[in-house]
């Protein structure tokens, strides 16, 4: 008897202590931890990198440490250009994909690479998400697309010969991608398509002359220390980057763990965008902080007409080719153009961009 008045006592004090834990878990807490790796192809240190890891302690915090996103930076756990098939392939669970690095896969995504008056990467993201939200991107329905962002406007950067006028690109290796290829042969250049991981060794050896890309480069990947002319053409291209998940990642996530992802992903793309523009001004400044003969061309606007011709070339081929297969470019460029236009006057500044990244990224 004395016995079973022990064991009772026990069992009683067990569920207690059970059911005082049990008051003290968080509500919607999980026992089981759903770990998950996100892979990008952005360095250690860049800020785009700070913000991938913000953006997973963000979701650990609103699922109350529920959900662990481990961030790898570029080439720790898959190749730059092969960041999309790792997702698919369940080898990563989120990645942050450069679309433009893998040519001709990404139909309408490719529009964002064409010739556009687009002046940011704010008009960027916005142009690019109402496009994915009107239409629907066949491109991505083996992953689930958790948010869209994306760079400004491209400048050249040469290691040796100045480009004064159109005519100067002629034989240039640049380093390129994606649909600039077709833009830089319009306009007489010879492209090289590479990671830009890849890009500032190829610059340093001279198997490039030089690079088509953003100003964040100059900085973010250190191209402003090869180089010696930075060239701002009149027309110019854009380009687009988006985060995906994988789809039975996704599909296994419970809804409240999933409702916390849309609300994140909803905040992050504007955030991206102040990133982009915070480099665009940082990577101007670090290349004029360079000196030693460095120089930046401005293409006066009579010379447009030449630029123009090219770059017009592409955007119709751009538009035939995806006609032919099925697509509805007619609509689709129109409302491109449209949203571009729509935005530029509702862009922030460069201001605007570099105070939120000073306060929210930089350490202090």
């Amino acid at each position: 008897m004395e016995s079973r008045r022990v064991l009772k006592c026990f069992a009683g004090f067990i569920v207690g202590i059970f059911l005082l834990l049990s008051f003290f878990i968080p509500k919607g807490y999980a026992a089981d931890k759903i770990q998950l790796r996100l892979t990008t192809m952005f360095p250690q240190t860049h800020l785009h990198t700070v913000l991938h890891q913000k953006l997973a302690d963000e979701i650990k915090k609103r699922t109350n440490g529920q959900v662990e996103i481990t961030v790898y930076p570029v080439g720790t756990l898959t190749a730059p250009d092969k960041i999309y098939d790792s997702v698919v392939k369940g080898i990563a669970d989120i990645g942050n994909v450069p679309p433009v690095w893998v040519a001709g896969r990404f139909h309408l995504s490719e529009i964002m690479e064409m010739p556009s008056d687009i002046p940011s990467a704010w008009v960027s993201m916005k142009v690019f998400t109402d496009l994915f939200q009107k239409f629907h991107f066949k491109e991505y329905d083996d992953v689930h697309v958790l948010y869209l962002h994306g760079p400004g406007r491209n400048l050249i950067t040469t290691k040796n010969v100045p480009v004064r006028k159109l005519e100067d690109l002629k034989g240039q290796k640049l380093r390129s991608s994606g649909g600039y290829v077709e833009l830089l042969k319009a306009w007489g250049a010879v492209p090289r398509a590479m990671p830009m991981s890849e890009a500032y060794e190829s610059l340093a050896k001279g198997v490039i002359d030089g690079a088509f890309a953003v100003p964040e480069t100059l900085s973010g990947f250190k191209l402003a220390e090869p180089v010696k002319y930075l060239t701002i053409p009149p027309v110019s291209t854009s380009s687009n980057q988006c985060v995906v998940m994988n789809k039975k990642k996704w599909d296994a996530l419970p809804e409240d763990v999933k409702k916390v992802f849309t609300e994140v992903s909803k905040e992050w793309p504007e955030k991206h965008s102040f990133v982009w523009m915070y480099y665009d001004k940082t990577g101007m400044d670090y290349f004029k902080s360079l000196g030693k003969g460095r120089e930046i061309i401005v293409i006066p606007a009579d010379q447009k007409p030449q630029w123009q011709k090219g770059a017009t070339a592409v955007l119709e081929k751009y538009i035939a080719d995806k006609q032919a297969m099925g697509l509805p470019m007619k609509e689709f460029v129109k409302y491109f153009q449209e949203r571009v236009a729509y935005y530029i006057p509702k862009q922030p500044t460069e201001e605007q961009a570099v105070k939120w990244v000073e306060t929210n990224l930089l350490k202090k």
